[in-house]
């Protein structure tokens, strides 16, 4: 099985964390890990904060491609 979010891969997050229960609306972090067994992943914010985050609760950033007319 694949996951949906590859490490180091920047994210938005709109949710509840697992960890300290902080809540989080539309705030950019990067995936670090997805564990195993539960199948959570791991963001991190800043240097020093990170929180765990079902893949419900993660959003991928869509880059805009620009389309140049000839």
């Amino acid at each position: 099985m694949r996951n949906k979010f590859r490490k180091g891969e920047v994210v938005i997050v709109n949710g509840l964390g697992k960890f300290n229960r902080k809540k989080y609306m539309n705030k950019k972090g990067s995936i670090i890990e997805r564990d195993a067994f539960f199948h959570d992943y791991n963001v991190r914010f800043t240097k020093k904060e990170d929180d765990w985050f079902e893949e419900y609760q993660l959003r991928k950033i869509k880059k805009r491609e620009r389309k140049i007319k000839v």
